[in-house]
């Protein structure tokens, strides 16, 4: 069944470059009754300053679906890899090791984020 959740009900976090809107408990905001929906644990809508963006960090165990609404958004990983995305176009990050990564929007970026759980059978690193 899908059940339809305005934007004002969902979780919401503000910070001087980032505000995100959490479909299922993600960070600070917890709410047992959205946990996320079979494999599906987070779906964010991400609205991030111009010139701002994610200082370096590391993933493990996740993949995570960006898909990009509006602006651009330059990824960066510990591998060397650089590319920029625009609207319309999605990326798939797949980091079951420890991948540095760093996301910076080129202008003002609109984008939605998404992690499944990871399967049981990911191999440990």
């Amino acid at each position: 069944m899908i059940t339809l959740r305005p934007g004002n009900e969902r979780g919401h976090a503000r910070f001087a470059w980032l505000e995100s809107r959490h479909s299922f408990s993600f960070a600070s905001y917890y709410d047992p009754a959205h946990m996320g929906v079979s494999v599906l644990r987070v779906l964010n809508d991400d609205h991030v300053a111009p010139g701002a963006g994610f200082d370096p960090h590391s993933h493990r165990d996740m993949e995570i679906i960006s898909y990009v609404l509006s602006g651009n958004i330059e990824h960066r990983d510990s591998m060397g890899s650089r590319h920029t995305l625009g609207v319309g176009e999605v990326q798939l990050i797949c980091a079951f090791c420890r991948s540095g990564s760093r996301h910076r929007p080129r202008g003002c970026r609109r984008a939605i984020s998404s992690s499944p759980s990871p399967p049981a059978t990911a191999s440990p690193c």
